[in-house]
């Protein structure tokens, strides 16, 4: 019998989950159905490109030719809007309706931006998809003063593109300093310093609390009243999943669609994979992740029994001369092995004489190391107990 695999959206989990299926089953059909214009594409360079010029296919994972070859049919620019779990089909906005034996939601997340008032006027943008990019690279070709809201990673990578195409950049932090999960309060002080060297207005410990501008924005108002002059806000608040679709459906969900630990959702034959996945209450919104749960929802689909493990979260950064590496806990230790020298600064954070959190900020040649003892809670009692510093721990991991 040869079975109808339907995917709803083309970001890595779905793409990597339609590789999965067709090395499994080579006869299955296989539809991607997506909102997008485009093909599959590396949605996390998308900030780096905002002060880069490309071409389409540079961004692209794999070429259309590709998905001719495995015989996969992608529906670009087609919006789904309901999916039928008794009948087992879903209905598209064109009014095509497409039958499935076995279904995969992956259609995502949207940026999340915060309740502020003046939120709509023109120049005020979150970027999302490659054609986010193009509708912001343009506006922001006429801006002086542009404002990026939210200091996490892609905010910082985003910010630093916009210094490279010579404008002033402010970044918005609601946290008292940069990064608060990926760098402790020193070393965030010691990043920050590097990015204002570098020319970055750094606004920490506050809120935007309107977009000032008659129909454009103009200015942005703190919660304290004061004020700046900004030509265009960009968001980098985080994600929303897209749980709209399930809303009238059986499926169960709450931040995102609920799944098991083999990514199934409560209705036989529908899974769900990425940042529409909610998996013991936690969404990552995670490239690598989402790639992994693809490849383990796809295997699934087509009849494995494979485990999705929820991994300790890592985090890289490489923006100018700053390069950063940040593994597991770095709240909750029992101690903290700490080396500075140069531009070079390591921290490692011990629970139990166990590795449970690592920053490296300078020298990243030892990160894959480092991020194994992390994600294997790595036991070091002998280091300890031989009285080995930092570095010389990190050396023989």
């Amino acid at each position: 019998m040869i079975l109808n695999y339907v995917i709803i959206g083309n970001g890595i989990a779905g793409l990597s989950a339609a590789k999965e299926i067709r090395n499994n089953d080579k006869e299955g059909n296989i539809t991607i159905i997506t909102s997008e214009e485009y093909l599959t594409y590396y949605r996390v360079k998308l900030s780096h490109y905002i002060s880069k010029t490309f071409d389409d296919d540079e961004l692209l994972v794999n070429k259309k030719s590709w998905y001719e070859e495995n015989n996969i049919e992608v529906l670009l620019s087609k919006i789904v809007e309901k999916i039928d779990v008794d009948k087992k089909e879903v209905r598209l906005d064109d009014g095509k309706v497409v039958a499935y034996d076995k279904l995969l939601l992956a259609n995502g997340s949207k940026p999340f931006v915060p309740p502020i008032a003046g939120k709509f006027k023109e120049g005020v943008f979150a970027l999302r998809s490659l054609r986010d990019l193009k509708v912001i690279k343009n506006y922001f070709s006429s801006c002086e003063d542009i404002t990026v809201i939210g200091g996490g990673l892609l905010g910082l990578e985003a910010a630093w593109a916009i210094k490279e195409l010579g404008k002033k950049v402010n970044v918005v932090e609601f946290f008292p300093y940069l990064l608060p999960r990926q760098l402790d309060k020193e070393l965030s002080e010691l990043v920050s310093q590097k990015l204002r060297d570098n020319g970055l207005n750094l606004y920490f410990d506050t809120a935007a609390e309107e977009i000032l501008g008659e129909s454009k924005a103009n200015g942005l108002r703190f919660k304290d009243n004061s004020e700046i002059k900004t030509d265009a806000i960009l968001f980098s608040a985080g994600i929303r999943p897209n749980v709209d679709l399930v809303r009238d459906t059986a499926i169960e969900f709450d931040r995102g669609v609920k799944v098991d630990t083999y990514l199934k959702t409560n209705i036989e034959d529908v899974y769900a994979a990425g940042d529409i996945a909610e998996i013991n209450g936690v969404v990552l919104g995670l490239w690598t992740a989402a790639n992994e749960q693809g490849k383990i929802a796809g295997a699934n689909i087509t009849g494995a029994n494979k485990e999705y493990k929820l991994p300790e979260p890592f985090t890289t950064m490489t923006i100018g001369d700053i390069s950063l590496f940040s593994a597991g806990n770095i709240k909750d230790f029992n101690e903290v092995l700490k080396f500075d020298e140069g531009d070079n600064h390591f921290r490692l954070f011990i629970t139990d004489n166990k590795i449970t959190g690592a920053i490296l900020l300078g020298n990243l040649s030892k990160m894959s190391s480092v991020r194994k003892a992390v994600t294997s809670n790595r036991d070091i009692s002998e280091y300890l107990k031989d009285g080995l510093s930092c570095v010389e721990i990190i050396n023989r991991l």
